[in-house]
């Protein structure tokens, strides 16, 4: 059994964003000044007495004529009412009662569960006042602000005196994966496909998508959470204070994210953004792979246009050579489930540990493989030892004896055969090489005058 709905409805501007990021204590929802800034479904769980309920915001019920989101606005705000276990009708004590709000009770009375109704803004005592002219509208009232927080605490008393016992509390997600990428590569798509229907609005409109959006998704026996964002392009002095807030909220979801799926329009050339992009999420050690999106609008396919593809992102990424790709296409439902699989395996290899003898081997076979080159040092370096420090990211310690060096082109060699080795695919390796004295009789069996002619003579 999931857990019950409670949902916030009312008119657009009345502060249901505003309200849902002081019941979740977290500014998850995005809150500005401008009707029709909420376009999607926004839910979270919390617990308020020892209940358990998931709260949503959803849009204004009364979109501008002129948005061209309108009717899915709409749509959705509606859909999510007759999933409610509970709704809250959110009003404006300035505005005062509007024929809107009592036609919106009318509808709500409707579904056939419990209505009550949040006057908010009353921050002081005329505004308080003013509340009674909503006794018209005949709903258990509570007058709020929350901007400050006050009222709010009656408000959620009375919720979970109305909503039925939570049962089962939602599963814990295994996996967080985020769905980045500059604006109309088709995320919300994406996420439509793996969740099985209608979830986020999608249109050819840029920034359709504002907040971002957490989404439940259950495949294979593994729970996930997959976060849509906001589309993220180049920051310009003309970019419009929502858009600012979505890009923040974007980079915020990435930040929380267990893996990355960086998502391309693979039917375009890659933009100077998807390079920034790319960058970005290197530069913050997470699980990464990438989506080449819109397959479908590849012209004349055949066995070996994957590979042509992957050879071309290969090329243009080259910093990403350890990045798996999968080629989707939202349209069609292809392969957008192997995402979750994928990003189920990358987030174990995050989480993998090298025991200390499996790497004292794999150290000693890379060396007889390929001996170690010299960096700035003037003195051939030796591997002495390799350590895990940490998990997600993996994290060595190698280290190697005073006044040597170790070359870069080396260290990035023993990073790759670690991966190869290990299984650390789509995964950032940190690898720190740290310099100490010889221990007692380590490295006597190498005289250094024999070891410098050795590399004289073999010119390694």
């Amino acid at each position: 059994m999931s857990i019950p709905q409670v949902v916030i409805v009312g008119r657009s501007n009345v502060g249901k964003s505003t309200l849902f990021n002081a019941i979740v204590e977290e500014r998850r929802a995005l809150v500005a000044p401008v009707a029709g800034t909420t376009r999607d479904v926004l839910e979270t769980e919390v617990a308020w007495r020892g209940k358990r309920f998931a709260i949503v915001d959803t849009g204004g019920l009364d979109p501008a004529k002129d948005d061209a989101y309108r009717e899915a606005i709409v749509t959705q705000a509606k859909k999510a009412q007759t999933q409610a276990a509970v709704i809250v009708l959110m009003v404006d004590v300035t505005i005062g009662p509007l024929d809107q709000d009592r036609s919106i009770v009318k509808d709500l009375r409707k579904l056939g569960v419990p209505v009550l109704l949040a006057i908010n803004k009353c921050d002081n005592a005329f505004r308080r006042k003013r509340a009674g002219a909503f006794a018209r509208l005949n709903l258990p009232s509570f007058q709020i602000s929350a901007s400050n927080g006050s009222g709010i605490g009656d408000l959620l008393d009375a919720v979970v005196d109305k909503i039925p016992e939570s049962g089962e509390a939602a599963p814990k997600s295994d996996v967080t994966l985020a769905l980045v990428g500059k604006p109309n590569v088709g995320k919300s798509s994406l996420l439509n496909s793996v969740y099985g229907e209608e979830r986020m609005i999608v249109s050819e409109t840029p920034h359709t998508t504002r907040d971002s959006q957490d989404v439940a998704v259950a495949h294979g026996g593994t729970t996930y959470t997959v976060i849509d964002t906001a589309g993220i392009r180049r920051r310009t002095k003309h970019g419009d204070d929502v858009e600012m807030l979505s890009i923040n909220k974007s980079m915020a979801a990435i930040a929380r994210a267990d893996v990355v799926a960086l998502v391309v329009d693979i039917s375009e050339s890659l933009s100077s953004q998807d390079h920034r992009l790319a960058r970005e999420i290197e530069d913050v050690n997470k699980g990464l792979f990438i989506v080449a999106n819109k397959w479908d609008k590849i012209p004349e396919k055949d066995s070996h246009s994957i590979n042509r593809y992957a050879e071309y992102l290969a090329s243009q990424l080259p910093n990403l050579s350890w990045v798996p790709i999968i080629f989707t296409s939202a349209i069609d439902d292809k392969r957008t489930k192997e995402m979750l699989e994928l990003a189920k395996d990358i987030k174990q290899n995050l989480d993998r540990t090298i025991s200390d003898n499996a790497l004292s081997k794999f150290l000693k076979t890379l060396v007889a493989k390929r001996k170690p080159t010299i960096g700035k040092g003037t003195r051939r370096p030796r591997l002495l030892s390799l350590t895990q420090t940490a998990t997600n990211p993996p994290s060595f310690i190698l280290e190697i004896p005073v006044k040597t060096d170790l070359a870069h082109s080396y260290q990035r060699y023993l990073t790759n055969s670690l991966r190869e080795k290990f299984d650390f695919e789509g995964v950032p390796i940190k690898l720190t090489v740290r310099s100490r004295e010889l221990k007692k009789g380590e490295g006597q069996d190498e005289h250094p005058r024999k070891k410098r002619m050795t590399h004289r003579s073999h010119r390694y």
